[in-house]
């Protein structure tokens, strides 16, 4: 026969280890599972993010031999995650330019090197980002239009999605058809906290035996006040009040149980308010989308001998392409066309400034002054690498008179309306925020615009248009037609033509950058 303090001893030490392994179990396998999601959607983000940045910092500084930027960028994104180990930057062909590993002090120097593992090859050389697990699973990223991510294989057939434990090898986003960025997901973080939390755990149930042995021989009538409030607080955790904590004061290892309770609702709080952080980044995001959506104008102000048509179709949820139309007196109307380098949120940020600053600066009567003031501002408040092309022209209603001056921007397309002729128009200037004074690098032109004659504004999302890895829409295609369209009524006509075309050239090829236009149609 057995006693009730035994009995009591191997109850509480039995619940105690079968508690704390199955807490062990599901809380380990739940933090791997969560962990583990939170790397592939962080990686995946970083990738989307920096891709394009990282191959646009390669061009401007590494292939001109300037490492040393190129390697302070390229440390300044590493800053920026803990889950990307290094990252290798290839060519279409194959052609290893970057390996951030090897060429950590110096830029490399030697022979081409070549990656001969075909697998790789063709995930440089896809449209669709992909990524390979450990396990050997080569996934393909398919983005459709309303942002959704589908796994496919090189077929653009359906997979199985990625497990919930499923671990990454790298993520390879190709940039367009000669670039490509391989990032190598780093899980040490990962493996060393799933360490650090199982050997707690461990530990806690082996104290928790002991204190059951011990408190059920020599404490028995003090144990089931504690087990109460560690059971009440295990029940008012999974109800989700994470802010309770238990308060035991035995001053032995039932007090260090209570503990390590408290420890581990501190840790769910503090998951908790990472998922509620994420879900307020993600709202700042769209309502960042509407600040920049609200910058583009609602309508087109009239103006006397003009028929005028624009929009913006944008490859992101915040598009680096503005464009604005400003009244500055009965006669005078300011409008321009502008593209940031980039995507995302910074772009977006950007074109807001600009929008902002020409607004403020509306009133200077010199075209050439009211942008070199604008770009004093944006070369003092813009991130260094961040920099805007951007066309503005003037329309005096009673001279018929239109000006404009180029800041790198794309040349306008001019239509004559007698001769059915087109031509580019100057171009020239430096974009805005790259220098401190561009008044000697930005002129004044103007334009011979007749009734009947039609001119097209557009950033370089229409030429840079993508048809496959190897075909884009181009200047002459552009032109032509440009040519066929150029005699319809109306600046919409001719605005909705020119897009469809682009779009039926396109087929169901990803738009790579924003596409925006504006028309102008002289009508008297």
């Amino acid at each position: 026969m057995y006693s009730i303090k035994t009995k009591l001893v191997a109850v509480i030490t039995l619940l105690i280890v079968g508690l704390f392994s199955a807490a062990a179990f599901l809380l380990i396998r739940e933090k791997q599972k969560e962990l583990t999601s939170d790397i592939y959607f962080q990686a995946r983000s970083f990738g989307e993010l920096t891709s394009t940045n990282i191959v646009d910092d390669y061009k401007l500084y590494l292939a001109q031999k300037g490492f040393i930027y190129f390697n302070r960028e390229i440390k300044d994104d590493f800053q920026r995650t803990q889950d990307i180990d290094w990252i290798q930057i290839f060519e279409y062909n194959g052609t290893l330019l970057y390996d951030s590993i090897e060429e950590k002090e110096a830029q490399y120097v030697g022979p081409v090197r070549m990656i001969f593992d075909e697998q790789i090859k063709l995930q440089i050389q896809a449209k669709n980002p992909s990524v390979l697990t450990r396990e050997g699973r080569m996934i393909y990223l398919q983005k459709s239009e309303s942002g959704e991510i589908s796994y496919v294989d090189e077929n653009e057939q359906p997979v199985e999605p990625l497990g919930e434990l499923e671990r990454l090898y790298y993520l390879v986003y190709p940039t367009s058809d000669q670039f490509a960025v391989i990032y190598y997901v780093n899980y040490e973080n990962l493996d060393a906290l799933i360490r650090t939390d199982a050997i707690r755990i461990i530990f806690l149930a082996v104290v928790g035996m002991i204190i059951g042995l011990l408190l059920a021989i020599f404490f028995s009538n003090k144990i089931t006040k504690p087990l109460k409030k560690l059971t009440g607080g295990a029940g008012i955790i999974a109800k989700g009040d994470f802010k309770h904590r238990v308060d035991i004061e035995t001053h032995d290892e039932l007090e260090i149980l209570g503990d390590a309770f408290n420890k581990m609702a501190e840790d769910l709080d503090k998951s908790t308010k990472a998922l509620v952080y994420k879900e307020r980044v993600a709202k700042e995001l769209e309502l960042a989308q509407k600040i920049q959506q609200g910058n583009i104008p609602k309508e087109i102000p009239k103006m006397e001998g003009l028929d005028i048509s624009a929009g913006i179709v944008p490859a992101e949820e915040i598009g680096g392409d503005v464009y604005d139309f400003i009244t500055k007196d009965e006669q005078n109307t300011l409008f321009y066309i502008g593209d940031v380098t980039g995507h995302g949120v910074p772009s977006g940020i950007v074109g807001s400034i600009a929008n902002a600053m020409f607004f403020s600066y509306s009133s200077e009567p010199d075209l050439k002054k009211l942008m070199v003031n604008v770009n004093k501002v944006l070369k003092a408040k813009s991130p260094a690498n961040m920099f805007i092309t951007l066309c503005l022209l003037n329309w005096h209603g009673g001279n018929k008179n239109l000006s404009y001056v180029n800041a790198g921007h794309e040349q306008i397309i001019h239509f004559n309306g007698k001769n059915q002729a087109v031509q580019l128009l100057k171009g020239g200037g430096i974009a805005l925020g790259m220098f401190p004074d561009i008044s000697k690098m930005i002129e004044e032109q103007v334009i011979p615009l007749e009734v009947g004659d039609s001119i097209v504004l557009y950033s370089d999302g229409i030429p840079e248009a993508w048809k496959n890895e190897k075909e884009n829409y181009g200047m002459d295609r552009f032109k032509s037609t440009v040519q066929q369209y150029g005699n319809l009524e109306s600046a919409t006509a001719i605005r909705n033509a020119i897009l469809q075309n682009v779009k039926d050239f396109m087929g169901n090829y990803k738009q790579m950058d924003d596409i925006t236009i504006m028309v102008v149609k002289r009508t008297s």
